[in-house]
């Protein structure tokens, strides 16, 4: 991540956050000790990370004992000295998402963003699950090192706005403007091509699916 981020630490925390598709995620095992490991994720319009990830897994046993988890998301690539630029690490509780009224809704979002997960996802031992953010500290370099505590500056407005709306403004934006927009937030959208995944942001915060889809208009296509 090259490009300048915003003053405003919330908005840049969550716009390198939402970069990521991948994120070493942390969990403590049977014994007390950190286990690091590496997963694919996506992000509720809250910003909370889910996963989709199999019971055989080290991290998945941890998790089942103990819930408490941290992420980092590296926003490094591209710099010169990867100590100048952002990264954001993350604290939370992971809860397993089985028979949950929003278990078909993050599994979506999830599937969007990971379609390659399509042929392993569905398997008996792999299940979703959502991780309850409590606080992150962003670092964006040298000098630029703040705490940030959930919801990281976003609504409860908003996000009920996004949360219920994403499907017909996806819907909208499939027969107006582009087909391959496959998941959208309050913050920019993620595009699946035949040349793979990306991430675009918005120039600033969409209060609302109006001007969520208005920036989208004005944003020129990878």
């Amino acid at each position: 991540m090259t490009h300048e981020l915003p003053e405003d630490n919330q908005i840049a925390a969550r716009i390198v956050a939402r970069a990521c598709r991948k994120a070493a995620l942390s969990t403590l095992d049977k014994n007390g000790a950190p286990y690091v490991s590496l997963v694919t994720l996506a992000f509720d319009h809250d910003l909370s990370p889910v996963l989709i990830i199999s019971g055989m897994s080290a991290h998945t046993v941890n998790l089942k004992a103990d819930p408490r988890v941290g992420f980092l998301f590296d926003g490094t690539e591209g710099h010169p000295n990867p100590q100048t630029g952002p990264r954001l690490s993350l604290q939370g509780k992971a809860t397993a998402m089985a028979g949950h009224d929003d278990e078909t809704r993050l599994r979506a979002r999830f599937l969007a963003r990971n379609q390659a997960a399509q042929g392993y996802t569905s398997f008996a031992d792999f299940s979703l699950w959502k991780v309850e953010p409590s606080r992150s500290q962003f670092v964006g370099g040298f000098g630029r090192a703040v705490w940030i505590e959930y919801p990281f500056g976003l609504s409860a407005e908003t996000l009920k706005i996004f949360q219920t709306g994403e499907a017909d403004l996806l819907e909208t934006i499939a027969k107006t403007i582009r087909t391959d927009v496959v998941s959208i937030d309050p913050d920019g959208y993620d595009v699946v091509t035949n040349a793979g995944w990306s991430r675009l942001s918005f120039p600033h915060p969409a209060q609302s699916l109006e001007q969520a889809l208005s920036m989208v208009e004005k944003i020129t296509p990878p």
